[in-house]
């Protein structure tokens, strides 16, 4: 190799790539194994946890839409107020449905787009094998089953406990409103 050195400089880069591309095939094979794994998890979670947060945001726009209104129904005359409240229940239902079905679908695209990524940068092969099967194995699955009816329970127990603090405030915060608007207290 001494007489020829030029041969040597020239075969090292060409060596280097060689071994680059036959490690690229089991780096995109890794890649795509993470991928489904995340595109897994993903579509796990949407089955249980992305409901809740939809129905917030949901409710969110309904507060908006409500807080907006409300006030302009206290406004209209005693007779009407009925028949505009009943139909416009019916308008936020209609409403709340809508907004539901555009975030689900929103939702259902960008979270793939969004979170499998993140998942298969956050987590290695072994870890996202042991997400899915968490996520997919008995015990989760009696948890989410098992969860509403759980924090039903918390709340109704809850409510029982702070019901009497809870009214004393309304009854005081009832007695300073009055005194700040001017009008008379019931008692």
């Amino acid at each position: 190799m001494t007489h020829f050195p030029f041969i040597g400089r020239a075969l090292a880069p060409a060596a280097l790539a060689c071994s680059l591309l036959c490690l690229a095939p089991a780096a995109l094979a890794q890649d795509a194994v993470k991928k489904e794994l995340a595109t897994r998890i993903v579509n796990l979670q949407k089955a249980q946890d992305m409901d809740a947060l939809i129905a917030q945001l949901a409710g969110s726009a309904n507060k908006v839409v409500v807080n907006n209104w409300l006030p302009r129904l206290d406004k209209l005359p005693a007779a009407k107020q009925k028949a505009a409240a009943d139909q416009l229940d019916s308008e936020l239902k209609k409403f709340n449905d809508d907004n539901v079905r555009t975030i689900k679908a929103k939702n259902d695209k960008l979270s793939l787009e969004v979170l499998v990524p993140a998942y298969a940068e956050k987590f290695s092969t072994e870890e996202l094998k042991q997400l899915v099967a968490f996520l997919e194995s008995a015990t989760i699955k009696k948890y989410y089953a098992a969860n509403p009816q759980l924090a039903n329970l918390l709340a109704q127990r809850l409510v029982e406990a702070t019901q009497a603090d809870v009214e004393a405030r309304i009854k005081t915060f009832d007695l300073r409103a009055a005194q700040i608007v001017g009008v008379p207290t019931r008692r």
